[in-house]
Order: structure tokens, then C-alpha cells, then sequence
């Protein structure tokens, strides 16, 4: 096995760059804890999809020492009702559970998507809002996974996870063509929508999120965007309560509480002490272990860790800071995993060397190879796994093959 490691290192070098701590702690001068920022969160039945208020451009917020917040407190407290047009779209009927109503879907580009569909083609428009809609989508998309909750293991799941960082490495590029950010914000639209599909089962369902959510709102001009995002949620609700018009509904709901979120003041400085306190963790982990053996996760989450760095760097609002914060916690926790499952195979190697043979103490031929197999199928995990989850099933299979072995030395 050492052998094999052995010439691995020499055919493939090791491609990671570490993240210096100097480079981290001077992105922001100034301190604070980090805490996992918590996001605030009538279009027609027919043709139509949903623009965003472009005010939340990042060009609308400002930096100084602690920190960020919208740049105008004479502002409305909620914005104009949100304006609908169509962006390159065209329309089908959707089929309705009951089969008695249809609702209207839209095709943007190639992606079906339940309306108001948000991705906007920059040759309809400026590139500024091509960029909003994708941010809006990132957003929504963080949203979602806590009203509701899919196993982390679900398609639909992993598929919106992997779509976002994807999405957060996009807009972290500031030479990012038009054409690419477009297509970007319709996959993550399209994934959003899958996600919702599958987790939410009817219109009761959105109604008593809708109930608990106004219940837990303030009195304040962030709140007042989400309340007016959920009287817009209700009454589309009260007009169409089919499956199809509740994601609809929900929809326009989440796009309230992007907008609301972006307006949320926030401190540049909670968003990099987590990247310095991550980047300590892993150089502790990893003194002890072959480093080739997580390269693939480390590589996610150095680039991960790369785009929020490079956000922070502009004057970007909240809702694209709070998206590639996203990209780090989440190829962090897979990295994490990662870290331990590669631990455990560096302890399980020795066991390879046990001796062979039919007597007390030893183990049969058998049973080593098997437990090399297992060795060989954890490390292969690691070098395809995208998601915490799926090394953390990888892990557990691997500790079940290290019993078996172990449990198989002649008595």
C-alpha cells in the first residue's frame, strides 16, 4: 500500500495551495466571533416571470470598520411591488395533481422552471441583472434548505448543493462572460425548483412555514419586506392552492427574503475569522496523514475558500457574501470528514502486515485481501466524493470492513 501511495506521489505532485494566515487575517482589519450568518429572508398565472429590485447591487452598500449596511436609511422600508416581464420565455400547462386546474410553467432557455422564473438573459437586458438574478437564485437556494429539509443524501439535494458552489465560483470571478453567469443562475433555477418539487408535498404545507415565519418576523424595515413577501405568498395561495401554485407561491416568497436579507447589516470580519479558524483546523489534521489521500477535497474547498475571499475583496452586499460562506461550510464539512475517514485508513494499513495462516492469531488470506479492497474502496471515495454526507456513508462502510476484519483472527 505504501508503495502504491509511494508512486502515486511521483506520477501526480501535490497540487494544493495553502491559504496563509496573513493573507486571510488582511482581508479585513477588523475582529469579531463568527457566527453562520442567518438569512432574513403577483406575478400572473400566465406568461410572466419575476424580475428583482436592483437596488440590492452590491453598488448599494458601503464598508467601514465594523460594518456594512445599505447606504440609504431614507429608503422605503418595502420596496415596489416587483415587476414581472418575460425573459426569452414561453409557456406550457403543467399538470396538476387534482387535473383540474393547470398552472403555468416557463421555459427559460432550455430549463423548465416554475414561475416567476428569475434567470435573466443578458441580451435582454444589463449584465448587472443577469448577475442579481444569479445571486437572488444563491440565495433563495440557502433558503430553502431550512424551511425545508431534504436528506443531505437526496438527488435533489446534492444536486442544488453542487449547483451552488458551482454558482458561487461563477459570480467569485469578476472576468465571468455574460453568457456564463446566465447559464449558471438557469441550472441553479432549474435545481431550485427539483428541490422544492420534492420537498414540498402541498399548499398546507407553505401555509403553516408562511404562519410560523410571520409569527417569528420584526417590527423593522428588514420585516417588512418578508411580511409583504408572505401577504404576496397568500394570496397567491388563496387564488391557486394546486401543488404547482403553492411552489409558485413559495417562490415569490423566497425571492422577498433574498431581497430582505441583502438589506441586513453585517460585518466583513464575521466572514473571515471562520476562514482563519478553518484553515488552522486542517493544518493540525493533516501533520499526521498523507495529504494526496484528500487532495480532491482539499482542492473544493481551497477554491471554495478562494471565491469568498475574492467577494470580500469588492464591495459585494450580503446575499453574495452569505452564498460563498455557504460553499466553505459545505466543502469544509466534506473536507472534515474527509480528514477522519483518511485518519482511519492510515490506522487500518498495519492491519495489512498481520500475520497469514490457519493458526491462533492469525488471519486468513482471504480476509486481508478483503480488507484491502476496503481500504482501496475508501480511498477511491474520497477522490470522488463531493459532499460530507457521501464520505461519512464511505466511513461507516469502511469501519464495518475493519470489525469484520478484525473479528476474523483465528481464536
Amino acid at each position: 500500500m505504501e508503495n502504491k501511495r509511494s508512486d502515486r506521489r511521483q506520477e501526480k505532485p501535490k497540487s494544493r495551495k495553502k491559504l496563509p494566515l496573513t493573507v486571510l487575517a488582511g482581508v479585513v482589519v477588523v475582529g469579531g466571533a463568527y457566527a453562520i450568518p442567518h438569512l432574513w429572508s403577483n406575478s400572473s398565472d400566465s406568461q410572466t416571470t419575476t424580475t428583482f429590485n436592483e437596488s440590492s447591487d452590491s453598488s448599494d452598500y458601503i464598508k467601514d470598520t465594523d460594518s456594512v449596511s445599505p447606504k440609504s436609511e431614507s429608503e422605503p422600508s418595502v420596496t415596489p411591488e416587483v415587476a414581472e416581464k418575460v425573459t426569452q420565455t414561453s409557456t406550457t400547462p403543467a399538470m396538476t395533481a387534482s387535473g383540474s386546474n393547470t398552472k403555468s410553467v416557463t421555459l427559460v432557455g432550455d430549463a423548465e422552471v416554475i414561475t416567476p422564473a428569475l434567470s435573466v438573459n443578458p441580451k435582454n437586458s444589463s449584465l448587472a441583472a443577469t448577475r442579481s438574478a444569479l445571486i437572488d437564485l444563491e440565495v433563495m437556494a440557502l433558503q430553502t434548505t431550512q424551511h425545508f429539509s431534504l436528506p443531505t443524501s437526496e438527488k435533489a439535494s446534492v444536486q442544488l448543493s453542487d449547483t451552488l458552489n458551482r454558482a458561487v465560483e461563477v459570480l467569485a470571478d469578476p472576468d465571468a462572460p455574460a453568457d456564463r453567469i446566465y447559464s449558471t443562475s438557469r441550472k441553479l433555477e432549474e435545481a431550485l425548483d427539483r428541490y422544492n418539487g420534492e420537498a414540498i408535498s402541498n399548499a398546507n404545507e407553505v401555509k403553516t412555514m408562511l404562519a410560523k415565519t410571520k409569527s417569528n418576523t420584526t417590527n423593522d424595515q428588514v420585516g417588512a419586506i418578508v411580511l409583504q413577501g408572505i401577504a404576496e405568498a397568500q394570496n397567491k395561495l388563496s387564488a391557486d392552492s394546486t401543488k404547482d401554485g403553492a411552489l409558485s407561491a413559495y417562490k415569490q416568497f423566497l425571492l422577498r427574503e433574498s431581497e430582505a436579507n441583502d438589506r441586513t447589516t453585517f460585518r466583513a470580519s464575521d466572514y473571515t475569522s471562520v476562514l482563519k479558524q478553518y484553515e488552522a483546523n486542517i493544518e493540525a489534521r493533516t501533520e499526521n496523514i498523507d495529504e494526496d489521500v484528500v487532495e480532491h477535497l482539499r482542492s473544493a474547498y481551497d477554491t471554495s475558500s478562494t471565491a469568498l475571499q475574492a467577494i470580500l475583496g469588492r464591495a459585494s452586499g450580503k446575499n453574495e457574501l452569505d452564498a460563498a460562506q455557504s460553499g466553505v461550510e459545505n466543502t469544509y464539512a466534506a473536507l472534515s470528514e474527509g480528514l477522519t475517514l483518511a485518519t482511519d485508513m492510515k490506522s487500518a494499513e498495519p492491519l495489512l502486515d498481520s500475520p497469514v495462516g490457519k493458526e491462533k492469531g492469525q488471519y486468513g488470506a482471504s480476509s486481508i485481501g478483503t480488507l484491502k479492497r476496503a481500504i482501496g474502496k475508501a480511498e477511491r471515495a474520497l477522490e470522488t466524493s463531493t459532499t460530507a454526507q457521501q464520505v461519512k456513508e464511505a466511513r461507516s462502510e469502511f469501519e464495518a470492513a475493519v470489525s469484520v476484519f478484525k473479528s476474523s483472527r483465528n481464536s
